[in-house]
């Protein structure tokens, strides 16, 4: 990754447009949705540009020293990009130049608005097509209402502080409210339910949770095998115990604030897995222990499970794709009890005779 994804705060901060024409107004038009000064440096200036309050026209001619306060800088004229871009890189202000990649520190994303809501997507210049694309598909996904809905989580935000403290309760209040009934009743413009529904999620998660371990199977190692219930599991939990040979990129699915511990299962190792697990639910955690392959069919590892079952501990098992996909057949631990549908013709016979 080249460039750093950041939100950038423009709150009555100057931002410089260097051209007056087309390229230009879809830059404006793109700040305007934010709260900054706008000034534009042209000889002439688009009629909606012209027409703008706030926008401040602000020399025909470019100079360097009309950037000293500029927060950042968008150059839109080609025939000043070069001179624009070095102007304001000697002065450490970020410069984005139209159509010219090589002479930005910083490039602007596909959006979508749904303030506060902001979604952007970049592909670092290399397929604008593509992350227009993608913008818009995201964009019908989305209802227009969802950033009032964010809007009125904000005046909840002080309660449920006070209600709930840090961790998985109050990402709990938070998961139902945003993606469960009382979503559906805000969006609907059913008020009354909404109100009803915010107070049972009070009641619900104020009390403390008691701590669970998921076994999740994270298949053959492929991302895109994943299931979603196990997407699911690792975005909900706290801690993941994970087998060391578990793909990076599946780790990546899981909350960037879970703690991550590798098992390192020894002959000896075995009875401290058992420990962590317990320890982390004892304390009220939800937590995950992700294994290569499909515990159905691969076996649970039983110890762990008996270990949490023997202190009390709520354990659920979350098949993965099955391992065998991913390996060489005749060395799969198939269950002669398991109907195998393969994918290849010609792996058939290899199939039956592991499942032998």
């Amino acid at each position: 990754m080249r460039y750093f994804p950041i939100f950038f705060d423009l709150k009555d901060r100057h931002v410089v447009v260097i051209g007056g024409g087309e390229e230009a107004l879809r830059k404006v038009r793109l700040l305007l949705k934010t709260e900054a000064k706008i000034s534009v440096i042209a000889s002439v200036l688009h009629d909606e540009l012209a027409s703008e309050p706030r926008v401040n026209w602000l020399a025909r001619e470019f100079r360097t020293e009309l950037l000293d306060d500029a927060a950042v800088v968008f150059s839109a004229d080609p025939s000043l990009n070069d001179a624009v871009s070095k102007a304001a890189k000697k002065h450490n202000i970020p410069v984005n130049a139209v159509d010219d990649a090589s002479l930005c520190t910083f490039i602007v994303p596909s959006i979508v608005d749904r303030d506060p809501v902001v979604v952007a997507i970049g592909t670092e210049g290399t397929a604008p097509m593509l992350g227009r694309g993608l913008r818009a598909k995201i964009d019908a996904l989305l209802p227009q209402a969802l950033g009032t809905l964010a809007k009125a989580a904000a005046g909840l935000r002080p309660r449920v502080a006070d209600a709930m403290p840090p961790g998985n309760r109050r990402r709990g209040f938070w998961q139902r409210y945003f993606f469960g009934d009382v979503r559906d009743y805000f969006l609907s413009g059913d008020l009354g339910r909404y109100s009803s529904g915010v107070e049972s999620l009070f009641r619900d998660e104020a009390a403390p949770r008691a701590g669970s371990v998921s076994l999740v199977g994270a298949g053959p190692g492929d991302p895109e095998l994943l299931t979603l219930k196990a997407q699911r599991k690792l975005q909900e939990a706290d801690v993941i115990v994970h087998d060391q040979l578990v793909n990076p990129a599946i780790l990546e699915m899981a909350r960037r604030d879970a703690v991550r511990l590798a098992a390192r299962k020894t002959p000896f190792g075995q009875p401290d897995i058992n420990a962590i697990l317990i320890r982390e639910a004892k304390a009220g955690r939800i937590v995950v222990r992700l294994k290569i392959g499909d515990l159905n069919v691969f076996g649970s590892d039983g110890e762990e499970q008996a270990a949490l079952e023997a202190q009390g501990i709520p354990v659920e098992i979350v098949p993965g794709m099955a391992a065998a996909i991913g390996l060489p057949l005749a060395q799969a631990r198939v269950p002669a009890d398991v109907v195998v549908f393969p994918v290849r013709g010609d792996i058939t016979d290899a199939v039956l005779r592991a499942a032998s």
